[in-house]
């Protein structure tokens, strides 16, 4: 008995081992390092996606107290590992794994879709907090993150004797808390399916697979991501800036809803369905304008059933 609770013991323990590592490998510089930082979580998902949400903790906090050491004591840096990488990986893991029995009697696992909405709540509820604890700086948050960008831009513009911009002429602050959010959001994600595909390559993984072109929004959440548009068009000042990064951290989920319709198609088709995907995700990452199509695309799908519709038309369905 106590032999088989040691060994995830120590596969846990020494994920987070590896983790911490990964995090820490950002303060030695380099591009291979940043690669790294970014994958800090994948020993933590491989961890919890193979062993269960208990073990996924177990790492978690073994790593915080890793970086906490190898940082000498660094109590700041140690919670930001806490709240970007491990409290995250521990809730996705948890919730992944969530499964019952259907009526049927059919195992029926935890939508991928509200996994997905999780991270899209933390994300949301990090900008609420920021903005509060901004409250009484002149501007708020906006304000914070314009001269801390004037700051950062004053080193390289003076190196090239240029004036450096005011913080008024940071145009990319009032839209920075959001795309940093998102950029959390899509790392979260991509290490979560990296520890799943590997998993499921040796026989390993607890969950079926998730396939994208099944994911499922909430009804709700299109009338949302629509307010939060009309809001960031027409609120002025603080109100104006909320909604803007709201809008932004919204569009997330119909992005991967377009990218499921994306999937659906090229599951449709019956020759080279991969290299049609591959082809796709290039052209996504080289040019990035077509993330806009995809958020379109994902808002079409949650309105009117766009996968719905091609497999009814589809060879061999029955149109209405």
């Amino acid at each position: 008995m106590a032999a088989g609770l040691a060994a995830p013991l120590v596969v846990a323990v020494g994920g987070g081992l590896v983790s911490a590592f990964f995090y820490l490998s950002v303060l030695f510089g380099g591009f291979g390092a940043l690669i790294l930082g970014y994958l800090a979580p994948l020993p933590l998902f491989l961890v919890g996606l193979w062993l269960g949400a208990p073990t996924a903790v177990i790492a978690g906090l073994t790593g915080g107290a890793a970086v906490l050491l190898g940082t000498s004591g660094s109590a700041l840096v140690s919670v930001a590992y806490l709240l970007t990488g491990a409290v995250p990986a521990m809730l996705v893991v948890r919730q992944s794994l969530l499964a019952r029995v259907d009526s049927a009697g059919n195992l029926e696992w935890y939508p991928s879709g509200r996994v997905l909405l999780g991270l899209v709540g933390m994300g949301v509820a990090a900008v609420l907090v920021a903005m509060s604890l901004a409250f009484d700086q002149p501007g708020g948050l906006e304000g914070v993150v314009r001269r801390m960008l004037a700051q950062l831009a004053e080193p390289l513009f003076s190196a090239q004797g240029l004036a450096a911009p005011g913080p008024e002429a940071v145009w990319m602050a009032a839209a920075l808390p959001g795309l940093v959010v998102i950029s959390w959001i899509v790392m979260t994600v991509v290490n979560a399916a990296l520890a799943q595909g590997a998993l499921m390559r040796f026989g390993r993984n607890r969950r079926p697979p998730m396939r994208m072109g099944a994911l499922e929004l909430p009804v709700w959440l299109l009338p949302v991501f629509a307010m939060a548009l009309l809001g960031a068009l027409g609120l002025p000042d603080a109100f104006g800036f909320l909604a803007v990064n709201l809008a932004l951290i919204l569009a997330v989920p119909f992005a991967f809803a377009g990218l499921s319709v994306v999937h659906h198609l090229a599951a449709q088709r019956r020759s080279a369905p991969v290299p049609l995907l591959v082809g796709f995700y290039v052209v996504l990452f080289l040019f990035g304008w077509p993330i806009l199509l995809l958020v379109g695309l994902g808002m079409i799908e949650q309105w009117i059933g766009l996968r719905r519709r091609f497999d009814r038309a589809a060879p061999g369905q029955e149109d209405e």
